[in-house]
């Protein structure tokens, strides 16, 4: 039998443990941060946690960006109304 990894997340105690493990290692991350020594380029690197609050900055910034981007840049759901190729009829099949 094949491995299917959407079947093996479909049991919810399989998915529970996988995001707990995911949790306690984001959590073990960010602790152990504040006992690194870094070497530093810029002062604003020297912050603790300062990566994964730059991070999540940037990774909201993508987010609402990319919902302004859509605001400015859709189109209506019949933009291509009788142009899209699902809008044309099919051809009849002929009787033998």
């Amino acid at each position: 039998m094949k491995f299917n990894l959407y079947v093996f997340f479909e049991k919810t105690n399989r998915l529970k443990a996988i995001l707990i493990a995911f949790g306690v290692l984001c959590v073990g991350l960010f602790l152990i941060d504040f006992f690194v020594e870094r070497y530093i380029y810029f002062e604003v690197e020297g912050l603790y946690n300062f990566y994964s609050i730059y991070g999540f900055v940037m990774f909201s910034i993508i987010i609402f960006g990319s919902r302004f981007l859509r605001f400015l840049l859709g189109r209506p759901e019949n933009f291509y109304d009788n142009k899209a190729v699902d809008s044309e009829d099919y051809p009849t099949t002929r009787e033998k």
